[in-house]
């Protein structure tokens, strides 16, 4: 229902909402009364990675019991990292409808998968807090909401955890678009940290990675704030360009 909510709001919307049926935001598709977020066929193509991935920086990997050859050269700040699925086709066009086309719905079907990836890590029970990846400020002012900090409270649920916003994003810069050379050059700096009270073992959220470099730069940051351990869990991994044929 986009089209409609683009031209209605407020009790208007909510009319309308409650007398026409949802329309899937990936097949266009009218939902069943019973689906929420995304129609069953939806649901059904959505599927986990498959294949073994570095279990310190969740990329892929020769083994999924040791680190890779990156993570062994030069460890990164977490301890351990997880990544449901990739950011193509179905789950990417739920990932841009979540952020970018008012359909906060979304967040449950898409979260409470990435809660069952965490809470199979044989760190999951050491989570103490559960944080996430956050946009700047001034990037809210053209979005409703941070689709991280939906993900990390839909995982916070499923683990039984409190979330918490502890990082705050520096500068106006967006990973987005850049190159993946550009990426690598991410500012240690990006983020600060609020309060962490106590040394807990923090999980930090975010919706997409591409080299992973975000997460590291505020995993660091969490880190050098006081977090005893930092664990990291992201929906969907961009596509390596340089492994496709």
């Amino acid at each position: 229902m986009p089209a409609v909510r683009a031209l209605m709001g407020g009790p208007a919307e909510r009319v309308v909402e409650a007398l026409l049926p949802g329309l899937c935001p990936c097949c266009g598709q009218p939902m069943g009364g019973a689906e929420r977020g995304l129609c069953g066929g939806c649901q059904a193509v959505l599927v986990p990675l498959r294949g073994a991935a570095c279990p310190r920086c969740g990329a892929p990997a020769d083994s999924g019991e040791e680190p890779c050859v990156e993570c062994r050269r030069a460890p990164p700040p977490q301890l351990g990292a997880v990544v449901w699925g990739e950011h193509a086709d179905t789950l990417r066009a739920a990932l841009l409808a979540l952020k970018h086309g008012r359909r906060d719905e979304l967040a449950r079907p898409l979260g409470s998968r990435l809660a069952a990836v965490v809470a199979a890590a044989g760190w999951a029970d050491a989570v103490e807090l559960v944080t996430w990846v956050p946009s700047h400020p001034l990037r809210r002012l053209a979005r409703p909401w941070c689709a991280a900090e939906l993900l990390a409270r839909e995982v916070a649920r499923g683990l039984a955890r409190p979330a918490r916003r502890l990082l705050v994003r520096r500068g106006l810069g967006r990973q987005a678009g850049r190159t993946r050379a550009r990426r690598l050059l991410l500012s240690a700096s990006s983020f600060r940290v609020r309060r962490i009270r106590g040394t807990p073992t923090v999980l930090l959220v975010d919706d997409v990675t591409t080299t992973g470099t975000t997460l590291q730069r505020a995993a660091a940051a969490l880190t050098a704030a006081g977090a005893r351990a930092v664990f990291v869990a992201c929906l969907a991994r961009t596509p390596d360009p340089r492994s496709m044929t």
